[in-house]
């Protein structure tokens, strides 16, 4: 089965996360650090560009922090038909204040000599991170009612959000460049299906997929 879409009265959205950084890698809190793809990441980055390179996107969305632009920028690059990037702070990762650059388990031996009861208490909370996301997919789905597949690249923590405005709530972080396809019915975006959850198959063979769903 295609994962093309053909149906005018809908838009598919393919939501891929950006490529390994080696914050990834040593379980560094993220948040709206501004970091860049590593080796691994730039590669990953070609992979999904290969996926896409025959596929109609119409348009594509990213943050607009480097690790989704590298990602991004990428995938443009390999499309048979060019097409503009547009790139938003609102589809960036929670900004995760004062513990931003911390080690997970820092983060978490600070929040409790804080008196917190989680390091998710500090930073952005759970309802303005929904807020602006809500509104910003809900904006690039009204740009896009003439399209029929447009592309957005984010973070984890973003798409893990998404999923859960769209009632998914299973606790995963997607594996980066994994992709998520959502449909969207153009006459009323609460009426959607969620096609596939992290897909890694342009990876290569064997399962993909985050370990520690606490990172960011």
């Amino acid at each position: 089965m295609s994962e093309i879409n053909t149906d005018d009265k809908v838009i598919r959205v393919f939501v891929v996360r950006h490529g390994q950084t080696n914050h990834n890698v040593a379980k560094i809190l993220q948040g709206h650090l501004d970091t860049e793809l590593n080796e691994q990441g730039l590669a990953q980055a070609e992979l999904a560009g290969e996926k896409f390179k025959d596929y109609p996107i119409d348009a594509i969305y990213s943050s607009d922090l480097k690790r989704c632009k590298g990602t991004a920028s990428t995938i443009q690059k390999h499309l048979s038909s060019p097409v503009d990037v547009t790139f938003s702070s609102n589809l960036r990762e929670r900004n995760m204040g004062v513990i931003e650059g911390m080690k997970m388990q820092d983060a978490i031996e600070y929040a409790k000599k804080d008196g917190k009861s989680s390091y998710k208490e500090y930073g952005e909370s759970s309802h303005a991170l929904v807020s602006r996301i809500q509104k910003q997919v809900n904006k690039i789905l009204e740009e896009n009612k003439h399209h029929k597949n447009i592309l957005l690249c984010s973070h984890g923590g973003t798409i893990r959000t998404l999923l859960k405005i769209l009632k998914y709530n299973e606790d995963i972080i997607v594996y980066n460049t994994s992709v998520t396809i959502i449909d969207f019915n153009k006459e009323d975006f609460n009426d959607f299906k969620i096609i596939k959850i992290g897909d890694t198959k342009h990876l290569g063979e064997g399962e993909f997929k985050v370990s520690d769903t606490r990172v960011r």
